[in-house]
């Protein structure tokens, strides 16, 4: 094999090993893979103690094992996260229930499996072993990426058919937003705060998340907005060239759950780190 051609093998195989190949990083210590009422899920968590909960959806076609770094981090700053694996991701399904192109016929039903898995956790959870190590359940942030983030706003009540009251804090990592932007959903969301994230290569979701009347605008407050330079929709999860924005990212992630599950004060949510081309915050 040329030289060429090995250094090209090389990276294929480099850029498709989970994180913990290719950097080593300080994980959250307990990582514990389980089924909560017929729910695949991953857990992650520090230690034995008892966390605010944040439940991670992924993105379509990914796996919670793909976005491992930045829900271990959180789980490192005093989380118990826990990630159902949906359909999609035993699946290896990429194409939602209604086209990408036609958000506006979207509804409630499109791609409910995610809710019910959400609603399932929800319900069951205190009835698990691992309801010792959860602070409260009247109190709950989701983080979704991607598609994931649809889920997490559904939850707050873009469909009314989705809401769980007991969601108070959504940050959305790239979310598939453009249903409940397309036909004024967004206002739905109450009593909840919400980060957005977004990256300057990431064409087909910033743009309507930071534009005039866009995600951000209909958002009711308190919400906040940061824009990553350079990052791309992948940006978020565990690929190589990815990582660099992680720090940032999780800045801002474990910022904006500590104001609402844990009553810390926002300013560090007003800090501009070097990455960030935009800040936006309405406390």
């Amino acid at each position: 094999m040329s030289c060429r051609r090995l250094i090209s093998a090389f990276f294929i195989l480099l850029t498709s090993l989970p994180l913990q190949a290719v950097e080593q990083e300080s994980l959250a210590n307990i990582m514990t893979t389980t089924s909560i009422d017929g729910v695949p899920v991953e857990i992650r968590r520090a230690g034995d103690g008892v966390y605010p909960l944040i439940i991670f959806s992924h993105g379509m076609g990914g796996c919670p094992s793909g976005v491992d770094g930045i829900q271990s981090q959180l789980a490192n700053a005093g989380y118990i996260v826990v990630a159902p694996k949906h359909a999609d991701c035993i699946e290896r399904l990429t194409t939602p229930d209604v086209s990408w192109r036609k958000p506006r016929e979207w509804t409630g039903q499109t791609n409910s499996d995610r809710r019910d898995d959400i609603h399932k956790i929800l319900d069951a959870l205190s009835s698990t072993d691992f309801a010792k190590h959860i602070k409260s359940f009247d109190q709950v942030g989701c983080l979704g990426h991607s598609m994931g983030g649809y889920s997490c706003m559904g939850l707050a009540g873009a469909w009314e058919s989705w809401k769980r009251d007991e969601v108070i804090a959504i940050a959305l990592l790239s979310p598939w937003h453009k249903p409940y932007a397309d036909q004024k959903q967004i206002k739905r969301i109450a009593n909840v705060r919400t980060l957005y994230q977004g990256g300057s290569k990431d064409r087909p979701i910033t743009p309507d998340l930071a534009k005039s009347n866009g995600a951000y605008d209909q958002t009711p407050s308190p919400k906040y907005l940061q824009i990553f330079k350079r990052a791309r929709h992948s940006s978020w999860t565990d690929r190589p060239l990815s990582v660099r924005f992680h720090e940032e990212m999780t800045y801002y992630i474990e910022s904006f759950f500590d104001v609402a599950l844990k009553g810390e004060p926002e300013g560090k949510l007003e800090v501009k780190k070097a990455l960030v081309t935009e800040l936006r915050f309405e406390h």
